[in-house]
């Protein structure tokens, strides 16, 4: 499955511009696929010589920035949120687009969680244990949430954070805020993207939507002349890929070299889960190199005959930039 972005924002921030830019202007209905650029696929599949290359994928939503309703429900479904801000034009007020989002993210929780929050309530009431270590996580959320403040930013213990897992909180999302800013601002954004906070992704919408019809050489160019080392998606998608918590691992060979995301840190099971629930099902082991390892090979076949392999069991932690094959029984 490809990772989901809903791109939020204010009327005038620029989020459809960005859209049509980070998908090349092929997006149909408020929704796109993109490939995210990767180096290290290109450099197996020159190894390998592969009859299919597909890289990891992006499904980016540009959520209808009239309708809080719409903009909720493009958050909820998506993996990452990506909060678009204006820092170009007459009187750029990122801080304050960014306070507007989170409260609008923080309200829509508010209500979820005042609402499970009584029916804990008078279970406690009755005499249900079980349900006091909820209610305290749930009388937290709720003095969060009435400051204004999304869920992202209350310090909770995993244990905790899993008993709010079932109110699919939107306020929670793993987010990446995007200063939009004018291209006479570039290349760092100047005052306006300083004030959009220091994780801001400083990103020229207008610019890289027009640079989009251009073929790549010619647009990578005229970044260059701008003090710009890579284009938007790649910025985007890194920014996404830091804040969602994810890794890239690869698969190699004759029919096809391919990326995928995973969580940081997850065990082999579950990443070779990423390519058919069955593989996690019946996960025997996995063999496990570098892509510079196999890119010197050229083949999985051939570093399996030097010896050269790793073989991990299930507790192994697929790490970025691992090229894995997993052998599974039936």
């Amino acid at each position: 499955m490809p990772v989901s972005v809903a791109l939020i924002g204010a009327d005038g921030s620029g989020k459809t511009t960005l859209f049509n830019a980070l998908t090349r202007g092929r997006g149909a209905d408020g929704v796109g696929m993109v490939d995210v650029p990767d180096e290290r696929l290109t450099r197996l599949a020159d190894a390998v010589k592969p009859k299919k290359i597909v890289p990891a994928q992006v499904r980016i939503a540009d959520a209808p920035a009239g309708s809080k309703a719409q903009r909720i429900a493009a958050a909820r479904e998506a993996d990452v949120v990506v909060r678009v801000v204006r820092c170009f034009g007459p009187e750029p007020d990122p801080a304050g687009d960014l306070t507007a989002l989170d409260i609008d993210l923080a309200v829509t929780d508010l209500a979820t969680v005042e609402k499970r929050l009584e029916l804990v309530e008078r279970e406690v009431r009755v005499g249900k244990k079980a349900g006091t270590e909820e209610l305290d996580v749930l009388r937290r959320a709720k003095e969060h949430l009435d400051s204004g403040m999304p869920l992202s930013t209350l310090p909770l213990e995993p244990a905790q954070g899993a008993l709010l897992e079932p109110l699919f909180p939107v306020s929670a999302k793993p987010s990446v805020v995007v200063a939009n800013v004018d291209e006479a601002l570039l290349p760092d954004g100047g005052a306006p993207a300083a004030a959009a906070g220091a994780g801001a992704v400083v990103v020229p919408a207008r610019l890289e939507a027009e640079l989009a019809e251009l073929e790549p050489a010619e647009a990578a160019e005229y970044r260059a002349s701008y003090g710009l080392r890579e284009g938007s998606l790649d910025t985007v998608a890194r920014a996404v890929w830091r804040a969602g918590g994810l890794i890239t691992y690869f698969t190699a060979g004759e029919p096809e070299v391919r990326a995928w995301p995973v969580e940081r840190d997850a065990p082999a099971p579950i990443a070779a889960g990423v390519i058919h629930t069955d593989f996690e099902k019946h996960f025997i082991r996995a063999e496990v190199t570098s892509v510079d390892e196999l890119v010197a090979a050229g083949s999985m076949d051939a570093l399996r005959a030097a010896g050269k392999l790793r073989v991990e069991g299930r507790e192994y932690r697929v790490q970025d930039g691992d090229v894995v094959l997993f052998r599974v029984g039936r």
